[in-house]
């Protein structure tokens, strides 16, 4: 463990000011030498980091088949029926979007799911992932989601800068450094360039000041 980027972390956490909430440790991380108006260029990538920090995902379910949903009922918080899609209104669909972080769909359902949902999904990033009709494997996949944070600046007006979190003022900064660590690796991975794409990295927390770490921690 860089023991120098873990006294890093440990600052920006230490001189942050006080809030009455916990304030979350973001990164902020501008590219160079990339044309991000070329779509294979983009950057985005699922990290599983070593320390997740996130609060549990409420998951729900697309299903048409009986046994599907029985073997998976336990595992996710809500099973919507095919058949109940094409009757959501706006407002139910809206509250589908804004009320689950995760979606799952059966092979049966996505072509449904997008035709009815899709506009309201796909904007936000929610778009179902394929079911697996097996309760081990749910799991599995639901815990490796949980403890995951995407990396990416495919949305928006693909600006050269990607911005995530490490965990929060709580988190300790041995913690923080594990997580960034293995951020950084598999950004830098994902890059043409390497290392030699990133032009400054900076960490804050919520209200906090950005503070310029050094991309010697990270090789």
């Amino acid at each position: 463990m860089n023991k120098n980027l873990v006294e890093f972390l440990k600052k920006v956490v230490v001189e942050s000011k006080p809030r009455k909430f916990p304030q979350s440790v973001d990164v902020s991380i501008n590219f160079k030498n990339i044309n991000f108006k070329q779509p294979q260029n983009r950057i985005e990538v699922n990290v599983e980091i070593p320390k997740p920090f996130g609060k549990k995902m409420k998951v729900l379910l697309f299903a048409s088949d009986q046994g599907v949903k029985t073997e998976l009922k336990d595992v996710v918080d809500k099973v919507v029926g095919i058949e109940e899609i094409p009757n959501l209104d706006k407002k139910a669909i809206k509250k589908i979007a804004v009320g689950y972080d995760l979606f799952f769909a059966e092979n049966k359902a996505m072509q449904t799911v997008g035709k009815y949902l899709g506009q309201t999904l796909a904007p936000r990033g929610k778009m179902p992932k394929l079911a697996l009709p097996n309760k081990n494997a749910m799991l599995a996949m639901i815990n490796k989601e949980q403890n995951s944070i995407k990396i990416t600046n495919k949305k928006g007006k693909f600006l050269p800068t990607v911005h995530f979190k490490i965990g929060s003022e709580k988190t300790s900064a041995e913690d923080l450094t594990m997580n960034l660590g293995a951020a950084m690796e598999k950004l830098i991975a994902a890059l043409p360039s390497k290392e030699q794409n990133i032009k400054s990295i900076y960490v804050k927390t919520t209200m906090g000041a950005a503070s310029q770490a050094d991309i010697k921690f990270f090789l």
